[in-house]
């Protein structure tokens, strides 16, 4: 059925030649809002997650003056947790100004402040809760059927901070075919760490009072937990054909943790013999000027600016 519905999605919906969005691929557009001259914002609902979901789409400074033909790589960029779509462009996030000279669209979607980039085990009363499904099989479709993008895996990139890092990475896992470079940014990559559990349980605002949630109860890591099904380490060979990077500090406490789960997904690769870029940059120093190392985006800021020449060494550019 997935192939049926993937050959669907991706030849019945064509590009268009401007960014005029419309409804589609399992969308609909509520509205749209031009933030600047090359930042949109619009808002959608699907039939896969609850309430209306917010868009960000920064388009390259040409997009509009370079012609029908003219197709462009799309970087999809995800939020952390207790954010929003508006994380990469707004205040500390500098997505905007780093890309600005960018022949790519970046595309910054809501996850939830707490939905964790999964399709929820135990939704309950919060149904629907397919993140996943949102994120993949409609949004990706839905942008290659408005703007102008190089729709095919060559053309896609996918980066994440902290809960998106895990989520950029299990979306590499699942959809390799979908993306051709993915960047965890002291993302949380191991869901057996108890620490990481820890974090899912107590910062889920929706969870319900049998403390299911997105992989169901935490520390009964059975075959059966999502803790276990979903965990990157578990499935860090379906990487091998999907470039990737990791970074991440060492300082505070939630710093510390997502450490240990990167270096942990490190030496898994490693021992996959498959080729990726790690960038343990401990206190911050190594990454330049306003990273102390820790768990913020000063860091993650660096870190983009760093892992922005290897995305676009990587994907396809068309004139």
């Amino acid at each position: 059925m997935r192939e049926i519905y993937f050959i669907f999605v991706f030849f019945g919906c064509v590009s268009a030649d401007a960014p005029n969005f419309i409804s589609g691929c399992g969308i609909t557009v509520r509205s749209v809002s031009k933030v600047n001259n090359n930042l949109y914002d619009l808002i959608v609902t699907s039939e896969q997650v609850r309430g209306e979901q917010e868009i960000r789409i920064l388009l390259p400074h040409d997009y509009a003056t370079s012609g029908p033909q003219r197709r462009y790589p799309v970087l999809y960029l995800l939020h952390g947790g207790g954010r929003n779509a508006t994380e990469w462009t707004s205040g500390t996030g500098k997505a905007q100004e780093i890309l600005a000279n960018q022949s790519v669209i970046a595309v910054t979607p809501n996850g939830d402040p707490y939905g964790w980039y999964t399709n929820w085990m135990h939704p309950g009363k919060h149904a629907p809760q397919n993140w996943r499904t949102f994120h993949n099989e409609q949004l990706i479709p839905w942008i290659d059927l408005n703007l102008r993008t190089v729709s095919k895996k060559e053309g896609r990139a996918i980066a994440g901070m902290s809960m998106g890092g895990l989520g950029a990475m299990r979306y590499a896992q699942i959809y390799p075919q979908l993306y051709a470079y993915v960047t965890s940014f002291s993302g949380a990559l191991d869901l057996v760490d108890w620490r990481v559990q820890i974090a899912v349980f107590s910062t889920d605002e929706y969870v319900d009072q049998t403390g299911s949630g997105p992989f169901g109860p935490p520390f009964f890591l059975t075959n059966s937990s999502g803790f276990v099904l979903e965990n990157p380490l578990t499935h860090a060979s379906a990487l091998r054909t999907v470039d990737i990077a990791l970074y991440t500090g060492n300082v505070g406490i939630v710093e510390e943790t997502v450490h240990a789960c990167t270096v942990r997904m490190h030496h898994v690769l490693n021992s996959l013999n498959i080729t990726h870029y790690f960038d343990d940059y401990g206190n911050g120093k190594s990454m330049g000027p306003g990273c102390a190392g820790d768990h913020d985006m000063s860091c993650w800021t660096l870190a983009l600016i760093d892992v922005v020449a290897r995305i676009m060494a990587v994907l396809e550019k068309q004139p």
